[in-house]
């Protein structure tokens, strides 16, 4: 594993009125295409029941039927006509959940600290509605385009554009992937430290016909950072350690590995658009 760390330059999670929400989070992701949720969840109820010996003060939990009832999150990856931003390890997508959230989203590549900058512009009102409902919908893709377009305010497509050289102008979507989330939480000293799930994926090429479209699975483990971590327990180095802990645990016990290709590369792959 590299040497992980915990972002110091700035705040893990900020919020200012009118602004995009910055998440700086520390993450590793680990292949689980193989693993069964029934084998998964074994190795988690171990996990629960010898944390605090591994890393004192640690805490597993999960919330109530979080194994039967996950959540369906949706992603489209935007990209330009030739895959421009595919083999950066950055990605600009829009997710959403049809109860909580959609947000427009530019994350830049990790960090020699598994450490990823992103910056998310949240959608309300009728937007938010519209991408909620058809998140690949011609609507939906309006909405994204158009506020790729804006300059009048801070959006993803300007960061595309400062990092990657790439103008939000220029994309269009690439890839939808549906991820069931099964998430678990660690606790240091009963505060929030990391949340955690198994993702089982499903995605599909948005650049073809409707009816030559494949739906291939993709499942990873995301080990991160609680995002409003705060300052105390971010300090902490039982945060990495932790993180270290279970993807050593991990590996140990179903033979798997730390990836360092994100899901956009993964799903990529998986279709036959990526090779690498």
């Amino acid at each position: 594993m590299d040497c992980i760390r915990m972002p110091s330059e700035e705040a893990v999670y900020t919020v200012e009125p009118g602004k995009l929400v910055i998440f700086n989070q520390l993450a590793v992701k680990v292949e689980m295409d193989n693993v069964t949720n029934e084998q998964y969840y074994q190795w988690l109820d171990e996990m629960k029941d010898c944390i605090d010996g591994l890393v004192h003060g640690a805490k597993i939990v999960e919330k109530e039927n979080a194994r039967v009832t996950p959540p369906l999150n949706t992603a489209i990856y935007y990209d330009t006509e030739d895959y421009k931003i595919l083999n950066t390890g950055a990605l600009l997508r829009t997710s959403c959940n049809k109860i909580t959230h959609a947000f427009c989203a530019f994350k830049e590549a990790s960090d020699s600290h598994s450490v990823r900058r992103d910056h998310r512009y949240v959608f309300a009102g009728d937007e938010k509605k519209t991408i909620q409902n058809g998140p690949d919908s011609i609507e939906a893709v309006s909405i994204v385009k158009s506020l790729l377009k804006r300059k009048d305010i801070d959006q993803p497509g300007l960061h595309l554009e400062q990092k990657l050289g790439i103008r939000g102008t220029d994309l269009i979507p690439s890839i939808r992937l549906d991820d069931y989330r099964f998430t678990f939480f660690v606790w240091l000293d009963k505060k929030d430290a990391l949340r955690c799930s198994i993702d089982r994926a499903h995605v599909s090429n948005l650049r073809l016909p409707e009816d030559k479209r494949k739906s291939c699975p993709v499942s990873e483990v995301e080990l991160a950072i609680y995002p409003r971590i705060s300052p105390e327990v971010a300090k902490d180095p039982r945060v990495v350690k932790l993180i270290e802990v279970l993807s050593q645990s991990l590996g140990n016990r179903f033979g798997v590995s730390i990836t360092k290709k994100i899901k956009y590369q993964r799903a990529a792959q998986v279709l036959g658009i990526f090779d690498n």
